[in-house]
């Protein structure tokens, strides 16, 4: 197979593909997920993750001194890239140590081909922050930030005479679905005064959907119930399809 690209009336000199697809084509996903079926990420004792193209590795010392086999996963991915004509981004591999120790063992840095990890303290997975300490403060930061800016979005349509009930629909479209992002993983271990911050949104966009009326009305108006509520009921709700045995594709 060969390709060239054309501008106008310009064209460039055919040349041959050695691996991938085109993009926009519907075997392109799948073609790329029959690839990456294969790709074996973890021994026994660590355990992985992958989602498309990003993959996760973790892995849990139980003693000071326990030799960790993570290194010798990641030198199996690196084989199974440059197999597959593939090559691993050092800079885009992160490494990340969670202890709670008051004193911290000497762990050694990951590395492929010679090229040493980043050593982060938190880190962004499919949308989520996880951070070393298991807090959620950055998580909170970046989504009550987002979605404080799409509330621009619901004051030019109020102003343009768009009804409150177009308006709350499309609050619940584009500002609390940021807001709820990945909840079932974060609520429970959430503090009072990060709840307050997330429910401190949805308070200005009410105000804006019905100025003058209070929380409280504009929330039975609305039929709009607090955010801490709905994200128990969406923990409640996981928890029960775990024990049917569903799959946590709302995750």
């Amino acid at each position: 197979r060969r390709q060239r690209v054309k501008l106008a009336e310009a064209v460039s000199c055919w040349l041959p593909v050695t691996a991938g697809v085109p993009q926009g084509t519907k075997l392109g996903p799948i073609l790329f997920l029959i690839m990456v079926n294969d790709l074996q990420c973890g021994s026994g004792r660590s355990g992985n993750w992958k989602f498309v193209d990003d993959v996760t590795i973790s892995e849990g010392l139980l003693r000071n001194g326990e030799p960790s086999v993570i290194q010798s996963d990641l030198t199996s991915i690196a084989t199974w890239a440059s197999n597959n004509l593939r090559k691993l981004n050092a800079k885009k591999c992160k490494e990340m140590q969670i202890c709670f120790f008051r004193n911290k063992p000497e762990l050694p840095h990951l590395c492929v081909e010679d090229q040493i990890f980043e050593c982060v303290s938190s880190h962004k997975v499919l949308g989520l922050i996880i951070q070393d300490d298991f807090k959620w403060n950055e998580h909170i930061s970046m989504i009550v930030t987002k979605a404080s800016k799409r509330l621009h979005i619901l004051r030019v349509l109020r102003r343009g005479g768009i009804p409150p009930h177009d308006l709350i629909t499309i609050y619940y479209a584009l500002i609390r679905s940021t807001l709820e992002h990945c909840c079932t993983v974060w609520h429970c271990g959430l503090p009072m005064y990060l709840s307050n911050q997330v429910e401190k949104i949805q308070k200005r966009a009410l105000r804006i959907i019905l100025p003058g009326r209070s929380y409280g009305e504009a929330q039975e108006m609305l039929q709009c119930p607090r955010l801490d509520i709905r994200r128990g009921e969406l923990c409640e709700k996981t928890m029960k399809n775990i024990a049917l045995g569903s799959r946590l594709s709302s995750i």
